[in-house]
């Protein structure tokens, strides 16, 4: 089963000097996605004009990843010093309900975009400390790169969540298959260009949920850049070992 967020469906929220596009409308009760896709409950998107920021205050503790697609960017954590963020840089740290979350895009020209998601934290288990790493074009062109998993695998961010996250380039024509477990659900966000997936056209912005499905498989129109977040289910009590997908069948031109 496939569900999908069109872009302009996303709450849009326009500022003086920033706007943002939210995925999932935790405000809006009418919202079928309201509380989000499985795990997943915040994808975020903010473009930031120079020297302006904004402030993350989540309604409930979550685990959250940024991404700085283009900029640099201050995070500013509230027990910890001030930590810059380049573009193409993902970075890893736990909100709490009571705490606040700096991003300040110190730069005098340019704008920043960023994009933000939020995971629900497993009982008992969160991120000791937040992380930082860089992942080049390079490393995600053409392949379906692993940006963060449960225990760190293949130089990834560990979340110590059940929830491994990818990110790729995708150039006209490539084709691509991510593999599902059972029991496990997909959301794929399109950061820039056009696939088609299931025989559905997804452009800059637009998202698609799958669950029940034995892949997620799609193919770029035009050149893409895309993120992939496959998701398990909530896991309460002691830690459990996750399975790897690793069956990523790469591109098929």
């Amino acid at each position: 089963m496939m569900t999908i967020r069109r872009s302009e469906e996303r709450r849009h929220i326009q500022g003086k000097d920033q706007q943002t596009w939210m995925t999932f409308d935790w405000e809006n009760e009418k919202d079928p996605l309201q509380k989000g896709f499985g795990v997943l409950k915040i994808l975020n998107e903010a473009l930031l004009s120079p020297g302006t920021g904004f402030v993350l205050h989540t309604h409930q503790d979550m685990v959250v990843v940024t991404y700085v697609q283009e900029g640099m960017i201050v995070y500013k954590g509230p027990l910890e010093d001030s930590e810059t963020l380049h573009g193409k840089e993902f970075h890893t740290f736990l909100s709490t309900n009571a705490e606040k979350q700096f991003l300040i895009n110190t730069s005098p020209l340019d704008e920043s975009r960023v994009f933000q998601s939020g995971f629900t934290p497993q009982d008992g288990v969160s991120p000791k400390g937040p992380k930082k790493k860089l992942f080049t074009y390079a490393e995600r062109n053409g392949v379906l790169k692993m940006i963060a998993s449960p225990d760190g695998r293949d130089s990834s961010l560990s979340l110590e969540q059940d929830v491994q996250i990818y990110s790729s380039f995708i150039q006209k024509g490539n084709h691509m298959i991510h593999e599902l477990f059972p029991g496990r659900s997909a959301w794929l966000h399109v950061v820039k260009g056009n696939i088609l997936i299931n025989g559905t056209f997804l452009h800059s912005g637009d998202g698609a949920g799958l669950s029940d499905e034995i892949t997620v498989s799609f193919t770029a129109q035009d050149a893409a850049e895309i993120l992939l977040f496959d998701l398990g289910q909530p896991i309460s009590g002691e830690k459990k070992s996750i399975p790897s997908n690793g069956k990523d069948m790469g591109v098929l031109v």
